[in-house]
């Protein structure tokens, strides 16, 4: 959209305008009230390379209308630049990009948060808070700030930066001065980038808190310590809130050296009524203590936390904005009158934060990821997007208690995410193809929390996956386009510091049929870096445009004596999905099949059928064995993820054994290829 064309769709309201037509623009502490309360787009437009790689559509005008129309005056878009950055330039395209979404909430005269996110796990800033400044980290910072803040100059007060996401998460309880100090020296490379651009001179700006952690921030993060602006009034302050944490995120119990050995677990109760029978279940309760804590399950805590940021920054000139809150549904855990309470309480948790909000004048953001399953966690969803109709309200209930605290009247509707029903149970896992052209993943991932695996020797679990492949092309009619796909799919976990092991199961077209599969643990088979400290352990497909679907059911954890423990049976409790992936819980089946158990054995055929051929890989060689019926002239090449040439030759087959050896410089997956006569051979390899 041209700014042409956005002044006149937006004529006498004002928003946007160059500076010269303002001589300054309200200061932070006016915008407050106009902020209302307000609708992160997660999951979105922060993923990086890809928007859409996460499983939400690109975000649409009518999103944006839906997300005004339910009451919010304030739109969040976490936003990657970084993957978008070759040579730490921003891409125009990626640039227009972010406009088209900015464009859409300005249209319905929303206030727009546009940040930088963390861009990936960890991301190039978030977990690099270290007790000096890295140069490195802070170019970044002033080049990113620079082009966005040029792209964006036009726009008036409804337009926002805010310097970062969560920075500091590698550092848990262990900030020092310097840790805040340096992440103040690079807010202040934010800020003066910003400034120095014309038209950015007034505009507000947000600085988040260590970790957005309330109490890490009031006791480390005084505002005399604050970078200093060039304006006075036009900056503001972020943190987040989800607690009690145990209440709304966590899914998996966690050793945190409560005496006697007890395990943290899940709290799914909220609300003096709502409380559940078992003490340990109900938010508050304390493994020290072997009690509850009524101020956790009450309005008590977010009224005292948010009390703090009244007196400790908003008071002090630097109004507060909540960048994130939410709660995910215990679906996969509780169904029946348990489920039933457990949504009761989620919905007075919600208005108890919003209660709160308004009244210590905070600006409180809603956390929304897009995923409504069911089945697995994740799953905050208000506003539907991943399904028809894009807009739709999900979760009426919590959306209501908020309208409520901020006095605005309930939308039509009601009610939250459906009961899921016991019964024996499989994970039907989809892969779609979006907009990529290069190699796309598509994880299913079972968090663990951090568990001792030690004593385990193997895992097993039932599998089936079947599906289309095609070439490194989303257009089917460019010539070629069917040519060289591929789709894999291996078994990983993450350990210790997050370190990632995987061991390849097989290409696709192998694995069609249901069979159980059993992998050892430990450096013959799935190696582990770390036994003791278990975060997550999952399967990714790997494909060029890969569109299918996977059967899994009963993996189990094998011990040295021959005894097993259930991981998952899937019966009740799905798992966490990432890039094409997409999970549902269905009837479990003998023959593996993902269509209601309506055509048992039914399998997706493949669009390209390959032959045999035994590869090995050397530090710049590739080594490909295949039989050939007859002798004739043949070729070899490697492609890289985006279908471009690495290396080739041509040969002559000869009949029986052949072998064909290939050099290549280039490290990371590719695709090995060889053409004789009317065979073709393809394999994904990863090249040292």
């Amino acid at each position: 959209m041209n700014y042409s064309k956005l002044l006149g769709l937006t004529a006498g309201l004002g928003l946007m305008a160059s500076v010269s037509a303002f001589a300054a623009f309200p200061k932070s502490a006016e915008l407050v009230e106009k902020m209302g309360f307000g609708f992160n787009i997660g999951n979105s437009m922060e993923v990086p390379n890809d928007p859409t790689g996460w499983g939400n559509p690109f975000p649409t005008k009518d999103l944006m209308d839906s997300i005004k129309a339910a009451g919010f005056n304030t739109v969040r878009i976490p936003c990657a630049w970084d993957s978008h950055a070759p040579g730490g330039v921003i891409t125009e395209t990626w640039l227009d990009s972010v406009k088209t979404v900015v464009d859409y909430a300005i249209e319905n005269q929303l206030y727009v948060v546009l940040n930088i996110h963390h861009e990936g796990e960890g991301g190039w800033f978030q977990t690099h808070i270290d007790e000096t400044v890295d140069n490195t980290v802070d170019t970044k910072m002033k080049n990113y700030w620079t082009q966005i803040a040029k792209k964006f100059a036009a726009y008036d007060e409804h337009l926002i930066f805010a310097g970062a996401n969560e920075p500091g998460s590698n550092l848990g309880d262990k900030w020092t001065a310097n840790h805040v100090a340096t992440l103040m020296h690079y807010y202040q490379t934010f800020i003066n980038a910003v400034r120095a651009v014309p038209g950015n001179e007034t505009r507000t700006l947000i600085i988040q808190g260590l970790n957005t952690d309330i109490d890490k921030s009031v006791k480390s993060a005084p505002v005399s310590v604050f970078p200093k602006d060039t304006q006075e009034g036009y900056l503001m302050f972020e943190v987040h809130y989800y607690d009690p944490y145990q209440f709304t995120l966590m899914f998996e119990e966690q050793d945190w050296g409560a005496p006697g050995g007890e395990k943290i677990i899940p709290q799914f109760y909220y609300g003096a009524e709502f409380l559940g029978t078992d003490p340990k279940r109900n938010a508050g309760y304390n493994a020290w203590a072997g009690s509850v804590d009524q101020a956790y399950y009450t309005e008590k805590h977010v009224n005292t936390q948010f009390a703090k940021m009244k007196t400790n920054y908003a008071d002090k000139g630097y109004p507060v904005l909540i960048g994130e809150f939410g709660a995910n549904i215990r679906t996969p855990d509780l169904d029946g009158a348990d489920l039933e309470k457990h949504l009761k309480g989620r919905v007075q948790w919600h208005k108890d934060v919003a209660a709160a909000a308004k009244k210590y004048g905070v600006v409180p953001v809603l956390w929304d990821m897009g995923n409504e399953s069911t089945s697995g966690y994740d799953n905050m969803a208000y506003i539907r997007r991943q399904s028809a109709p894009v807009g739709k309200v999900v979760d009426a209930d919590a959306i209501n208690a908020i309208r409520e605290a901020f006095n605005q009247t309930p939308i039509i509707g009601g009610g939250t995410t459906p009961v899921i029903q016991a019964g024996d149970k499989a994970l039907h896992v989809t892969y779609k193809t979006l907009q990529s052209d290069s190699s796309e993943a598509g994880t299913v991932r079972i968090d663990l929390g951090g568990k001792d695996w030690s004593q385990y020797t193997a895992i097993s679990f039932d599998m089936r996956v079947a599906g289309e492949i095609a070439g490194p092309c989303m257009d089917k009619t460019r010539e070629g386009c069917d040519e060289y796909g591929w789709a894999s799919v291996s078994l990983f976990n993450m350990s210790g510091e997050w370190d990632w092991k995987e061991v390849s199961l097989g290409n696709v077209e192998d694995l069609g049929i249901l069979d159980n599969y059993k992998i050892t643990l430990g450096d013959n088979g799935l190696a582990i870096t770390d036994p003791t400290d278990m975060k997550a352990i999952g399967l990714n497909v790997y494909g060029t445009q890969f569109t299918g679907d996977m059967y899994l059911d009963n993996m189990l954890l094998w011990k040295a004596d021959g005894t097993v423990d259930t991981l998952n049976n899937f019966n009740k409790k799905g798992a966490t999905y990432g890039g094409i992936a997409k999970g549902t819980l269905i009837p479990a089946n003998a023959t593996g099949s993902w269509d209601n158990v309506t055509n048992p054995g039914s399998a997706i055929k493949p669009s390209v059928t390959v032959a045999k051929m035994s590869v090995t890989v050397q530090q710049g060689l590739v080594n490909a064995t295949f039989h050939s019926p007859r002798a004739t002239q043949a070729s070899v090449m490697l492609l890289n993820s985006l279908g471009q040439e690495i290396a080739s030759k041509h040969f002559t087959a000869m009949p029986g054994a052949n072998n064909v050896q290939l050099m290549a410089d280039y490290r990371g997956a590719a695709m090995l290829v060889v053409k004789q006569g009317g065979q073709k051979f393809v394999q994904k390899v990863i090249l040292k």
